[in-house]
């Protein structure tokens, strides 16, 4: 196994990953050049061989110089529950450190219970804050589809 940070050249091989691990939505390819070329630093992914098997990304507030907002983590169902969303999150904690910010907000589906719960015991097992500081909604007007997320923060 081997975490590293993202690179444009692995655009369609994360793509591919983000397209078969459901619920991560599966952005364009220039979403992820532009995570890749400026925000490099809070992009990570497991590889095992050649194959991704995990990837958690982030970008720094412009606003809140303190913050950084985790947008996306995925582990492959076959490697779930053997502890690498805890590798790819030490790995993120770290960057994040590394850039002088102590807390890091991130958005999760009500219906992701799974995704709750990781960061939920997470943050337990590493004596950091998690806690509810708003939701996130909006209807997007192309599709129709009204969209909705609890936000939250973890304090490091």
């Amino acid at each position: 196994m081997i975490i590293r940070k993202c690179t444009v050249e692995d655009i369609d091989s994360l793509r591919i990953f983000v397209n078969e691990c459901k619920p991560l939505e599966l952005h364009t390819p220039f979403t992820y050049w532009t995570l890749f070329n400026y925000f490099s630093n809070l992009c990570f992914l497991i590889l095992d061989e050649e194959k991704v098997i995990g990837f958690i990304s982030g970008i720094r507030s412009s606003v809140d110089k303190d913050t950084v907002y985790l947008w996306q983590i995925g582990v492959s169902k076959e490697y779930r529950g053997k502890k690498y969303a805890s590798l790819l999150i030490d790995h993120f904690i770290k960057a994040v450190s590394d850039l002088d910010c102590n807390k890091i907000q991130v958005s999760i589906s009500p219906e992701n219970e799974s995704s709750y719960n990781a960061f939920a015991k997470y943050t337990k097992e590493n004596s950091f804050s998690f806690f509810k500081i708003g939701e996130v909604k909006y209807q997007d007007q192309l599709s129709g589809k009204d969209e909705f997320e609890i936000l939250y923060q973890i304090e490091i």
